[in-house]
């Protein structure tokens, strides 16, 4: 179980309110007023932090007060004998305990020598004379307060012990981790076991009820929403639970009141982690069998113009009056405020607005302008102030020259006065630009959903993968931020193995899971790096990675050589359109072949004598020869293509010319 990063709580008549902060500092501040009285830094408050604290008890026995009448003890001895409610008792990390002294202001005894490790949880006696101490060593210690020395040790079972408590019948100690355990103080035997939680305990609180033979008592555990009810009246196995109070979410703290007679009702005040206040009544008078609902929540906010903010209650205090009055402190641990409200004039669901602690009201506060050393100019009257824009206030000097109502101002009265605004002087442009229409209204906006922290929490415990799907399929580098930073540690863990079991599935989701995970492991560094068991929850998650990324070298060794292929064959295209050139668009040379029989009826090839015939083909093979030659002489600088052409044309007009002349020959021969 990870320890609570902030310990708080009431002196028992709820007059001061103590916290002892994540840098080991033990702030005390008083409820009325709302001021802080004390602040104690222990001298090793760096190297071991102070891990859970409580007030003496407020009341004594008689036979205690008669016998400081009879005997009288020294300074030291009242302080560490806890003669009222002035003592606080601070458990470390190095297991020392520290008891420090209100009245006093100052440390007043240091038990050691009772435990190595980590102190988890202290606890007084009725009477103040005896503190009880256990650590992580699973071991129980008693304290004389007086002397400063072990009256006794036992050890416990086998699971660690997280909460202690005393009954009212001030000889059985309740012990608490996930099983709870009473015990006899005199024969340090286990007397009663009661089932206890499935999670550890992280709240333990005694009920004292006038008359009653037994005890009760109050448990709450992690990721648990409801507060239980016990109830010890002897020696018993395995009891049940007498009743059970409903939460929103999860408990950060509560306090229960003492009942003057039998017919008051117990008052429960009990504050969650999402900062709201339930509050209970409820007779302890046997077992109930339904759930108890709080009779009112209440929720406060800010009056700050703007976004609307909550302001978390941090703690409450039920006073256990007729009037129903409790304390409220709220806000943030630095500055918090409080308030003493009647909770029985709400009804249901309150919302309250209250102004937040930690925003500084001038006109209110006690330091004047002296203690804050400043100091306002005096300016003459005729000093004119330039300044760009708008932004220029209007001085008395400069509203000497401006006439009050709707009436215009007059050269006359401007020339008297001589005196002209820094707004009025600027130039028509700059006054146009001035008038900016989209300025955003000073009004409340409505709150918006900026994280997801309650809704991954809730699938979280109750382990729903549609309610985790939901919120984790979202790649919104904000949403996942500002989710991250406001979920517990005891999440942190959880939501890791379920991110690796996500992981495991192939598909688009897994980039979106990444992100959850890089914002996860930015964030809670620190805390990751402190847990036990970081090394089994990580390693599948490191194999799953090392798995998806092995192939991911030689894909970038593919991805680049596709990449040269590409920009090659791209360079060769656009080479052979830079040097091919274009055909034209008529062609050079156009030959018509024309048949004997079309020649012989138009008269062309005239059919005489063999002498008159071959002296006619003679002259025309002559006249075909020549216009060949200039044919050639013309198309010289053709390719080699079109010579080809020409010569096979060449061939053809002899062969047809030879085909010819036999026709001619054979015709005259005929003749």
């Amino acid at each position: 179980m990870a320890a609570r990063s902030q310990e708080t709580a009431f002196s028992p008549n709820g007059q001061y309110f103590a916290n002892v902060s994540t840098d080991s500092r033990l702030k005390i501040w008083e409820c009325e007023s709302g001021r802080a009285k004390q602040e104690f830094i222990p001298a090793s408050h760096l190297s071991a932090a102070c891990t859970c604290l409580v007030w003496a008890p407020s009341k004594q026995p008689e036979q205690n007060v008669n016998q400081s009448k009879k005997k009288r003890k020294s300074n030291g001895e009242e302080a560490a004998g806890v003669a009222g409610s002035d003592i606080i008792a601070l458990g470390t990390a190095s297991g020392n305990i520290l008891l420090y002294s209100l009245n006093r202001a100052e440390l007043v005894h240091q038990l050691k020598g009772g435990h190595a490790g980590k102190i988890r949880s202290l606890c007084w006696n009725q009477d103040g004379s005896s503190l009880f101490s256990a650590s992580s060593e699973k071991k129980i210690v008693e304290w004389d307060a007086v002397e400063g020395v072990i009256k006794c040790q036992w050890k416990v079972d086998k699971n660690p012990i997280f909460r202690m408590c005393m009954l009212q019948d001030n000889c059985t100690l309740v012990t608490a981790g996930r099983s709870i355990q009473c015990w006899n103080v005199e024969t340090r035997s286990v007397i009663a076991t009661f089932t206890g939680h499935t999670t550890d305990v992280v709240h333990l609180l005694p009920v004292y009820s006038p008359g009653a033979k037994g005890g009760y008592f109050l448990t709450a555990a992690d990721a648990d929403r409801c507060i239980s009810a016990w109830r010890f009246v002897g020696e018993e196995k395995n009891g049940q639970s007498q009743a059970s109070f409903t939460l929103q979410d999860d408990p950060l703290n509560f306090t229960v009141s003492t009942p003057i007679s039998d017919k008051d009702p117990v008052i429960l005040a009990a504050v969650t982690v999402t900062g709201i206040l339930h509050v209970f009544e409820h007779h302890l008078n046997g077992r109930s069998k339904k759930p108890l609902q709080p009779i009112v929540k209440i929720h406060i906010g800010s009056d700050v113009a703007g976004t609307a903010r909550p302001l978390p209650v941090l703690s409450a205090y039920a006073c256990g009056d007729s009037d129903g009055n409790c304390v409220i402190v709220y806000g943030s641990l630095v500055r918090p405020g409080f308030e003493k409200m009647c909770y029985r004039t709400q009804d249901g669901m309150a919302y309250i607005v209250r102004r937040d602690p930690s925003s500084v009201d001038h006109s209110k506060s006690d330091i004047t302008s002296s203690a804050l050393k400043i100091r306002t100019p005096i300016l003459p009257a005729d000093v004119k102030t330039l300044a760009p824009e708008y932004m220029v206030p209007m001085t008395a000097s400069s509203e000497v020259g401006v006439v009050v109502g709707r009436k215009r101002r007059t050269q006359n009265s401007e020339s008297n006065s001589g005196l002209v605004s820094a707004k009025d002087s600027l130039p028509m442009e700059q006054r146009l630009s001035a008038l900016n229409l989209d300025k955003a209204v000073d009004a409340v906006a409505p709150p918006q959903a900026d994280n997801m922290a309650q809704l991954l929490l809730q699938g979280l415990h109750s382990r729903d993968p549609k309610i985790l799907q939901s919120v984790l399929d979202r790649g919104d580098g904000q949403i996942i931020g500002n989710t991250i930073r406001r979920i517990p540690v005891q999440a942190i863990l959880p939501l890791i193995l379920e991110l690796t079991r996500m992981m495991q599935f192939r598909g688009h989701p897994n980039y979106s899971y990444a992100k959850w995970l890089r914002s996860l492991l930015e964030h809670h560094a620190g805390y990751l790096t402190s847990c036990p068991d970081l090394a089994s929850v990580l390693t599948p998650l490191l194999a799953l990675m090392t798995a998806r990324t092995s192939l991911f070298p030689k894909l970038s060794q593919l991805r680049g050589r596709l990449h040269l292929m590409l920009g090659e064959l791209e360079h060769r295209s656009e080479k052979e359109d830079a040097t091919t050139t274009e055909l034209p668009a008529t062609a050079l040379l156009v030959y018509r072949e024309e048949s004997s029989d079309e020649a012989s009826e138009e008269g062309d090839w005239p059919l005489q004598s063999g002498s008159e015939s071959e002296d006619q083909w003679d002259e025309l093979s002559d006249y075909g020869e020549n216009m060949d030659v200039n044919e050639v002489k013309d198309d010289s600088e053709q390719e080699t293509d079109d010579e080809n052409n020409s010569e096979e044309i060449d061939e053809e007009v002899e062969e047809a010319s030879d085909n010819d002349i036999e026709s001619v020959v054979e015709n005259g021969l005929s003749d």
